[in-house]
């Protein structure tokens, strides 16, 4: 399985932690084959996914989840039958995006008041960047991670936090994701002074306000 195959199926296990219990109906934006959200159709959540590989839209489909195949800034207007969301999820989407804040200004308005969202980008601050960029002089680009040659923006905690805050979010919280032992043990020794700089992957949750309390 190449690093393309592996981004439309695999399953995101933080993603899936990080949604609230009790949640009823969420809308995935950039679902690939839909595995992770799968896990949520078992739980007995209604699963929307937004889908721009047709391939990857139609296994996607037949795993009990309503896909609209097409771009994410092009689906409104089938958006805007459906009930009210109480979940959005960006696994690895907004750094894709040309105008990631327009386009979590769009979903909102299809967010349920005190829902919450879910953004998973590349941390830009990682190591390796500077490393590559600062040290090396250059980048060489792959098919996946913080190096992804498909990416256009760059991401970070504090540019996720700042998106949030522009279209009324509020953020609940932001987890660093990690792989290695050793940059895990790093970031221990050091009391996690230097973990944005350890971990290649953040999650960011925000919230709607609850208009209804």
């Amino acid at each position: 399985m190449n690093d393309q195959t592996a981004y439309y199926a695999h399953v995101r296990q933080d993603v899936l932690a990080s949604v609230p219990q009790g949640v009823r109906r969420v809308l995935s934006i950039g679902c690939g084959e839909g595995r992770t959200e799968a896990e949520l159709v078992a739980r007995g959540v209604e699963v929307t996914g937004i889908e721009l590989n047709p391939e990857a839209a139609k296994a996607a489909s037949q795993k009990g989840i309503k896909v609209i195949c097409g771009d994410a800034t092009a689906s409104s207007a089938q958006l805007a039958n459906c009930p009210p969301f109480d979940c959005l999820i960006y696994a690895d989407v907004l750094e894709h995006i040309q105008d990631p804040e327009s386009v979590l200004r769009e979903h909102i308005k299809f967010l349920a008041p005190g829902g919450v969202v879910i953004v998973s980008v590349p941390n830009f601050r990682h190591h390796s960047v500077f490393r590559q960029l600062f040290l090396k002089g250059h980048i060489r680009y792959r098919d996946a991670g913080i190096f992804d040659r498909t990416h256009v923006r760059i991401t970070t905690r504090r540019m996720v936090e700042e998106w949030f805050a522009a279209v009324g979010l509020t953020t609940t919280k932001a987890s660093f994701l990690i792989n290695r032992r050793r940059d895990h043990f790093l970031s221990w020794i050091t009391f996690g002074l230097f973990r944005e700089f350890l971990f290649p992957q953040v999650i960011v949750i925000g919230q709607q306000p609850d208009t209804t309390v």
